[in-house]
């Protein structure tokens, strides 16, 4: 998954399912925030394929494990959690984006 989104894989959709501030703050590149507590209320105007493959990051990967069975469950078959969030994805290195404040 890592390959796919270093690759700018446009069929991948990156949900960072963290607070704002936090997302802001660093996140996958090309991620889309979209709060872990509002998953069920935006999920249909925020992914309206349910088919895409979608990647959920939060800081740990627990939460996002936790957005990634939901997106399941409400019929997005290929929703999974980036393997230890967005902490391991720092500390290896891979690239990262920032949103501008304010922004």
């Amino acid at each position: 998954m890592r390959q796919r989104v270093a690759a700018g894989d446009h069929s991948l959709v990156i949900l960072d399912v963290r607070e704002r501030d936090a997302c802001d703050a660093g996140h996958v590149p090309g991620a889309r925030h979209l709060p872990g507590g509002q998953l069920e209320l935006r999920v249909e105007r925020d992914l309206p394929d349910p088919t895409a493959h979608v990647l959920a990051c939060c800081e740990l990967g627990k939460i996002s494990t936790l957005a990634a069975g939901t997106l399941r469950a409400m019929g997005c078959p290929r929703a999974v959690a980036l393997d230890g969030g967005f902490k391991a994805w720092r500390e290896a290195g891979h690239p990262l984006e920032f949103t501008a404040a304010g922004g």
